[in-house]
């Protein structure tokens, strides 16, 4: 069983904790700054671009931008709440867009033309009254970085919000620690082909095609589908560009 943290505290641990103790720490100090709940995800630095832009043949379209992969819920209710407002309410809302601006935290609009919008509507039936969108610049990438969406049923009035930067940056850094694949948006909803990723890691470093067919049991044909796929993925000029870009997006 893995070693868990001190509650409320981010300690060292010998070994990887699970994802919900680690939540549960976070959910325990967020409560005393008035949110009940929360969910974590890794944000491309290009999510709002790539969203207005709309390009279906894009990696991160908006499909993918609205998916439920490499997010961390704090509890399975809240993990449900998440899934059902990608779902039903992200496309048409607003508010999905502008928490893609990552310059600053982002706090939820509940009305349209003096009306409740779709997204008033989900979360009051919860009890929320107040969704803030917090992002964080990740110390070790300038491709990606984390956003918390955190949830209360305290009007935003009411929220101290002061020091909360203080206890949201070394939550981020315990989840970027322990789970950084699993949170890189990189690395989720099958973007890249399993294979087309273990060809190109082998090409890093410096093996050719035949070499790379033979370790992978497939063509050298093969071998070029897979790096042309991913040259056009990520819009990379030559062999050497794809490799610099898919290190720089922690692809390989």
């Amino acid at each position: 069983m893995a070693e868990q943290v001190p509650l409320c505290e981010f300690g060292v641990s010998q070994t990887k904790p699970s994802v919900e103790s680690v939540l549960s720490d976070i959910k325990c100090l967020l409560a005393e700054y008035g949110f009940g709940g929360f969910w974590f995800q890794g944000i491309a630095n290009s999510a709002y671009h790539d969203y207005l832009q709309n390009n279906q043949k894009a990696i991160l379209s908006r499909r993918t931008l609205r998916s439920r992969g490499g997010v961390f819920a704090s509890s399975p209710k809240i993990s449900l709440l998440h899934e059902q407002y990608v779902t039903r309410v992200a496309p048409t809302d607003i508010n999905f867009s502008e928490a893609l601006r990552l310059e600053s935290p982002y706090c939820y609009q509940f009305y349209e033309n003096n009306q409740p919008n779709k997204a008033k509507k989900l979360f009051a039936r919860h009890g929320i009254n107040t969704v803030l969108s917090w992002p964080l610049k990740h110390f070790a990438s300038d491709a990606w970085c984390g956003r918390f969406t955190l949830l209360s049923r305290h009007p935003y009035a009411e929220l101290e919000l002061n020091d909360l930067e203080s206890v949201l940056k070394p939550a981020q850094m315990s989840l970027f620690e322990h789970f950084h694949h699993e949170l890189n948006p990189y690395r989720q909803n099958n973007l890249f082909n399993q294979t087309a990723i273990k060809a190109l890691k082998m090409a890093a470093t410096g093996l050719h095609n035949h070499e790379i067919s033979e370790v992978l049991h497939i063509t050298v044909r093969g071998v070029e589908y897979h790096l042309e796929s991913m040259r056009n993925k990520l819009s990379a000029t030559n062999r050497a560009n794809l490799v610099h870009i898919a290190h720089q997006l922690e692809i390989i």
